[in-house]
């Protein structure tokens, strides 16, 4: 009897904490993660508002230092690349208009995407190795992106 109290407070305790693989991001990507990865996801909203309902991709580089966002708008493929800080989800546009640009940048037309020098400030980005998925929070949606590896 004492042993079955034992596994039911285990369990109980972890459903209050929760486990890994959980929907309460309990999964906080690391550099191995992401890194010579991307991710699809349906909507950019997440990474800025004018992406809303848009196919986004994110990939990352150099440890997972580096980022580029791709989407197609205006029939046009754009682009923003820059330094992504793992430990806060936190991805910086560099500052330039051209995203093959040393400090990376952006060349979405204005009102259309990240802009040279935006921040995109994430409070959430969960990996699950289950199913190679990236799943991010930006405070008011959670979306989450399937993984490619990156040649």
């Amino acid at each position: 009897m004492l042993g079955l109290m034992a596994v039911v407070a285990t369990v109980g305790s972890l459903v209050l904490l929760g486990c890994p693989g959980d929907s309460d991001h309990h999964n906080p990507a690391i550099a191995s993660d992401l890194n010579n990865r991307s991710f699809t996801f349906s909507s950019g909203k997440v990474f800025n508002s004018a992406l809303t309902n848009v196919s986004t991709v994110m990939s990352f580089s150099n440890n997972a230092t580096n980022f580029a966002l791709q989407a197609t708008v205006q029939n046009v493929v754009r682009t923003a690349t820059g330094t992504y800080d793992l430990d806060s989800c936190l991805f910086t546009v560099g500052n330039s208009t051209n995203p093959a640009a040393p400090t990376g940048g952006s060349d979405f037309p204005a009102g259309t995407g990240p802009q040279p020098n935006d921040t995109m400030d994430l409070s959430i980005c969960d990996f699950d190795s289950t199913n190679n998925s990236l799943t991010v929070f930006d405070g008011t949606a959670t979306i989450t992106g399937v993984s490619r590896a990156v040649n």
